[in-house]
């Protein structure tokens, strides 16, 4: 690693970076970094070559003078070119501390509240843009300050070898055109899937998740309004899913008994960047961040009475395509997956935990649903752009449902049942042909996970009609 400094004009200088234009994530509540940029501040230069972490021990440095808040900024420039993972040391002073990491573009993570930290007085952050940023630090705290110092920076790297598909992946398709739920909150989220809306008074120019790219699956979307469409500090809106823990509970329950999905696909506003953050991670936890109207924490709490206090569910849905597809669109997103944070103990990730949870609980039931996870989207996207990657994200959910659905007898996979399954069920009863997992599955018509003489006779029967 190497450290270069650059001395610019000693003066700090006040910037009009978060004109009325700037967002407001949703992964935590509103609030904005300071107006301070100083230009005197050390830049670090971290270089990974072929290691995928760097153990740098930077110390922030104070940039306010005799005033309150004290703000402590560090820059950093990085050869990677995956999304860092942050470790920051004696993280904070002060219960009322909070970090921020600022982008050229105006763009930003934050606010990161003392809640998220660690026992030990750590904070972890995860996807940081590598390029270049800012970490910014702001406490109130005057007396025998401990300076906060960056232990640890490394890539957002994840092994992804494909791993066996298993049997409980696979489904049987027993219901016609089934239902993909997709909802949104703040804009761009609500907006980019205003077009699967079934509500004329949301969508007038008419419903096109009706069997959706002749895929054979609808797409149904649920969101919010909001005064502004356009807004920042959106608040909690108002018609569905209201950005308010019980307001959202209750009309998640009652979405899902009416529309009974297969999978599911939860938006929401991200981090001030262009980015598509797939989240891997949703706990039943109890340190929510307070929403906007009394009871301003989810009732009961934790939400999920059915398993232990950060109970951890996980998302599903195939993150790695769809990064994959996003990135290959060359639409000026950065996708990619948050295997190790959370997302962010607010409404959205309040959200997320509820899409997994009735995946899990709906394993035995005759709807079952199969996949589910949530996007933070970010909030420098535009609304067009957003669609698109909303278009491609449900593209690479419906190609993986396609891939693992099988029909009880269609062994070889045509669409059709007739006498070329029967001749291929033979084949696989005399060794000579070994069935992939859909096959096999399609081959075994009495679900008794042997194929023999009992297949070929209720075969024979499909075909025949009888």
């Amino acid at each position: 690693m190497k450290k270069h400094i650059k001395f610019f004009n000693l003066q700090l200088i006040f910037t009009l970076l978060f004109s009325i234009s700037i967002l407001i994530g949703q992964v935590r509540p509103y609030q904005l970094p300071s107006s301070l940029i100083s230009n005197t501040i050390e830049t670090y230069q971290i270089e990974f070559d072929e290691k995928n972490s760097i153990n740098p021990n930077i110390l922030l440095e104070q940039i306010s003078e005799n005033s309150i808040p004290i703000i402590y900024q560090i820059k950093i420039q990085t050869d990677s070119e995956k999304e860092l993972i942050i470790e920051i040391e004696n993280a904070m002073q002060d219960s009322e501390d909070y970090y921020f990491i600022r982008y050229k573009n105006n763009g930003y993570i934050g606010p990161i509240f003392s809640n998220e930290l660690s026992p030990e007085n750590k904070l972890i952050i995860t996807g940081v843009f590598p390029n270049e940023f800012i970490v910014e630090y702001i406490t109130s705290k005057q007396e025998n300050p401990i300076l906060p110092s960056i232990s640890k920076i490394y890539k957002n790297n994840y092994s992804t070898i494909q791993k066996i598909i298993s049997i409980e992946k696979y489904w049987k398709k027993t219901r016609e055109e089934p239902t993909v739920l997709i909802t949104g909150f703040w804009p761009p989220t609500n907006e980019m899937i205003r077009h699967f809306s079934q509500s004329l008074d949301l969508n007038p120019e008419g419903w096109i998740g009706e069997n959706w790219e002749g895929r054979g699956y609808d797409i149904i979307g649920y969101f919010p309004q909001f005064e502004n469409p356009d807004c920042s500090n959106c608040g909690m809106g108002y018609g569905d899913l209201e950005v308010d823990y019980q307001d959202t509970s209750e009309d998640f329950w009652a979405i899902i008994e009416e529309v009974k999905p297969i999978a599911i696909i939860t938006f929401s506003r991200g981090n001030i960047d262009y980015s598509w953050e797939l989240e891997n991670n949703y706990y039943n936890r109890t340190n929510w961040y307070a929403d906007y109207l009394s009871p301003l924490y989810p009732t009961p709490n934790p939400p999920d009475e059915s398993v232990d206090s950060y109970h951890l569910r996980n998302s599903n849905l195939p993150m790695q395509l769809i990064e994959n597809a996003i990135e290959n669109a060359n639409l000026g997103i950065n996708a990619w997956i948050d295997w190790q944070g959370n997302p962010g103990q607010f409404v959205s990730e309040f959200m997320g935990y509820h899409g997994v949870w009735y995946r899990d609980i709906s394993q035995d039931s005759i709807d079952i649903c199969h996949f589910a996870g949530h996007v933070h989207v970010g909030g420098l996207i535009d609304w067009n752009t957003a669609k698109e990657a909303t278009n491609i994200t449900i593209r690479e959910v419906l190609d993986y449902l396609d891939q693992l659905d099988y029909m009880s007898g269609d062994v070889n996979e045509d669409t059709f049942i007739n006498i070329q399954d029967l001749l291929v069920v033979v084949q696989i009863i005399l060794g000579n042909q070994e069935p992939s997992l859909g096959p096999f599955l399609a081959a075994d018509l009495n679900s008794d996970e042997i194929i023999n003489i009992q297949d070929i006779i209720i075969l024979i029967n499909i075909i025949l009609g009888n």
